[in-house]
């Protein structure tokens, strides 16, 4: 791969170099950071440009997207050219002048994060840096913009009453996902290269999906979290392509100075043997409820990209025997019976404040009383049957990935209340929520790691996301696959496949 990558980088360069020509403010603000980096190095670019490019996009398009919390342009400029000497001095680090999106949920120093909420709008700037974000600061990383979230990240579409409501940059009629959707969102305009997510019941693969991007969920113990018992949360990637989703895993997996639950760091090349002969099972709805045409269709095409490959994909019929309720409030349960319930606890006088959804898991949680052990023994026996019923029909026959959708339809609209409104398509009511349904069996079996790739436009223009599921464990295998996946899908941020906003 890495040959390979830096030949197409060697013709990129060449024939700006042959034509004398500049580059455009579309190539930087879309340029990957592995291209970004081979620039810097060779003086052809410098991170300055990428970041003004980049703030003249976000000036331009974001009162239609509206994916931003803050922005920090006049120190990220400061940063920028910092990481232009560091580079003419070849001191430069793994992400030298490269621009992220933090999700507002992420810490750093001087910053404000206000959950999505009011309660916390004219919150103090935090006084210290959480340790993921430590590790892509340290990388050299410059945060340019603080992205929006749902209410305490508890909804699969983007908006709330302290940030108003985000819109997909592919089709503004349509939400960006959530909870990480507006790191999602400001990737898809080209405010940033890359960006943070973490993800509770899909809240990295959602926005991911829905935008066009590779998201990754790691295993429980790969990435560190702020929650030591909260198996079924996690930190993770988003990128416009896989080799900066890769980039990006490697700098912030591993353990952290103050991290107790966060496994040794083990690298994952970027060189990987192709996967001719690797069986492969795609696993669909999985019993819960069938995607939509739109979906399926793209689906379908995302399969063949793995048979190019060499993969021996098969369908394999898994019934999870359990209702769309029942699973979709499975996470919140667990959650509400272990340490989360005392913080949504301490917000029962403040939901005049709160958005409907958000006020539905304070009133769950004071209705527990706090820790429910009969709630979370329900939960623990459950997370052991799901993956029973998975794994007798595929790891235990042989397969050594599972592949599924990543949600139900890419059409679900940017303002929808996800609790009161009602979503038809192809003549059939959608569960209430189906933005979550096929991305939670995966937070309940959170060792599980999972990339969502890019599957295709649907007939909107929409982006559909495909689920790469591994074993317990297996980031390596998800992203070999993933890297194969995406040598031969078509391309989005490419050629015409760009969104609409730009």
């Amino acid at each position: 791969m890495r040959t390979l990558y830096i030949f197409l980088v060697f013709i990129f360069l060449s024939t700006k170099i042959t034509t004398g020509a500049e580059f455009t403010d579309q190539e930087l603000i879309y340029m990957p950071a592995n291209v970004q980096i081979t620039l810097f190095k060779q003086g052809l670019l410098s991170p300055v440009d990428v970041v003004k490019a980049q703030i003249k996009q976000y000036n331009k398009t974001n009162t239609r997207i509206n994916s931003v919390t803050y922005t920090h342009f006049d120190k990220a400029l400061t940063q920028a050219k910092k990481a232009e000497e560091h580079y003419k001095n070849q001191t430069n680090r793994p992400l030298e002048g490269i621009t992220i999106g933090l999700k507002d949920e992420h810490f750093a120093k001087g910053m404000i994060v206000t959950q999505g909420s009011l309660i916390y709008k004219d919150s103090k700037p935090k006084d210290y840096t959480d340790e993921m974000t430590q590790k892509l600061l340290d990388a050299g990383a410059i945060i340019l913009v603080q992205t929006t979230v749902p209410e305490f990240y508890l909804s699969f579409c983007t908006n709330s009453r302290a940030w108003g409501v985000t819109k997909n940059p592919w089709n503004t009629k349509y939400t960006v996902g959530g909870s990480s959707g507006g790191s999602a969102a400001s990737l898809a305009a080209g405010y940033v290269t890359l960006a943070t997510g973490s993800d509770m019941a899909g809240s990295i693969r959602i926005p991911a999906a829905l935008n066009g991007l590779y998201g990754y969920k790691p295993p429980f113990g790969e990435v560190y979290t702020d929650l030591p018992f909260s198996y079924f949360s996690g930190t993770g990637a988003l990128a416009r392509t896989f080799s900066d989703l890769l980039l990006m895993r490697n700098i912030i997996a591993g353990q952290t100075p103050n991290s107790i639950n966060v496994k040794p760091f083990i690298k994952i090349p970027s060189d990987t043997d192709d996967i001719k002969g690797m069986r492969i099972a795609y696993i669909g709805g999985m019993g819960i409820f069938s995607p939509t045409k739109g979906t399926s269709k793209q689906i379908d095409n995302a399969l063949q990209v793995l048979r190019r490959a060499g993969a021996i994909v098969d369908k394999v019929e898994i019934n999870l025997d359990i209702d769309p309720i029942t699973l979709a409030t499975s996470v919140s349960n667990m959650a509400l019976s272990g340490a989360m319930s005392k913080l949504f606890t301490g917000y029962a006088d403040k939901t005049e404040l709160m958005t409907d959804y958000a006020t539905m898991f304070v009133k769950d949680a004071v209705n527990n009383n706090g820790y429910n052990r009969n709630k979370l023994a329900e939960i623990e026996n459950l997370v052991k049957q799901l993956y029973k019923k998975i794994s007798s029909k595929t790891f235990n026959k042989g397969y050594d990935i599972l592949l599924a959708p990543t949600v139900i339809t890419s059409n679900i609209p940017a303002e929808m209340d996800v609790i009161n409104d009602i979503l038809t398509e192809d003549g059939v009511e959608l569960p209430t929520f189906c933005g979550v349904l096929y991305t939670i069996p995966f937070n309940l079996l959170n060792w599980m790691p999972v990339i969502s790739v890019p599957a295709g436009l649907n007939e909107n223009n929409m982006p559909v996301g495909m689920q790469i599921i591994g074993k317990p464990g297996d980031s390596e295998t998800v992203f070999k696959v993933a890297n194969q996946y995406s040598k031969k899908a078509a391309k989005l941020f490419k050629d015409k496949n760009f969104p609409k906003v730009r």
